[in-house]
Formats: C-alpha cells, structure tokens, sequence
C-alpha cells in the first residue's frame, strides 16, 4: 500500500525545492491557523503518537511520521538517533512511506533491512561510513553518509514522480 503524507518541515520543504530546483510555496501546502502544530499538541497528543523502536542486528531503528502525533513523538526523541532519512516525492514535496532501506556498512554487509512505515526513518549506528539505498514505487536512491560520534547525519531522499 502506497501513503503520500503531505506535510514537510520547513527544513525538509527546503531541501526538497533545492533538489528539484523548485522557487516557489504551492498554495495548498499553506497551513491554517485551526491545524495543530507539534509545539501546540499536550504531552498526551504526544505520547499518543508513540512509536515503538526495533532493534535489527544490535540496531536501534524507528519510522512512521504519519500525522502529527507521531511527527511530533519522533521530534522529541529524534536525539536518541544519529541518523534521520526522511523520503519524499520530487518536485511536490509530499512524504512517502513504505519505503524498503536498506543500510549498508563500509565493508558492504547490511546492518540494516526494513521498510519505512512513514516518511521519517531513525537508526543509531555506530561511527563509519555507510550507503543508504531506499526504493519506492520502483526507483531506487543511492545515499552515501558518514556517522561520526559527534553529529548527526541527516539524508532527504526525493523521489521522482
């Protein structure tokens, strides 16, 4: 089952128009001032969107980001990662899901195989360089990264309609 989320942060929404060379705001991604924000949900909307994180080969991993609750749970434990992909469609900006990622170690052993439940995939990878290869709808992205112990490695897929 293919989901588009249509909601960019303003960073990701940056990117994205980068990348497809995009200079203008469509109209229908204007928000209303009656749509909840993260920062106007209660510690409870929060906590209602909470996601369960796996482990995969000694790999901490969450995904979703589908409505705001979870986008909003995923914002306030985003630390407890290293590594953010978030997978969208270009030009249009709207967020995918059921992407398959697979991440791969320097040495080319995958240390990590999933399918994204949402437009948002978090990992805590150990320090060294890996390649994130994401396929959706028949494309497949190739990402190289590095994760070093100090910051995090943050990567904006975006596929092509």
């Amino acid at each position: 089952m293919k989901r588009s989320i249509p909601f960019l942060s303003a960073r990701a929404l940056a990117t994205l128009l980068a990348l497809s060379g995009a200079m203008v705001l469509p109209s229908a991604w204007a928000t209303s001032s009656e749509q909840p924000t993260i920062q106007s949900l209660t510690p409870n909307e929060v906590a209602s969107g909470a996601l369960t994180p796996e482990t995969a080969n000694g790999i901490r991993y969450v995904s979703g980001g589908i409505g705001i609750e979870e986008r909003a749970w995923l914002a306030a434990h985003g630390k407890e990662f290293n590594t953010h992909a978030t997978f969208a469609v270009v030009p249009g900006g709207e967020f995918v899901a059921d992407v398959q990622v697979q991440i791969l170690a320097g040495d080319g052993k995958t240390v990590l195989n999933t399918t994204a439940n949402g437009p948002q995939l978090m990992a805590q990878l150990p320090a060294g360089g890996y390649q994130l290869v994401a396929t959706h709808d028949g494309q497949t992205l190739k990402r190289a990264f590095t994760v070093s112990k100090a910051a995090r490695s943050t990567l904006v897929l975006g596929f092509k309609h």
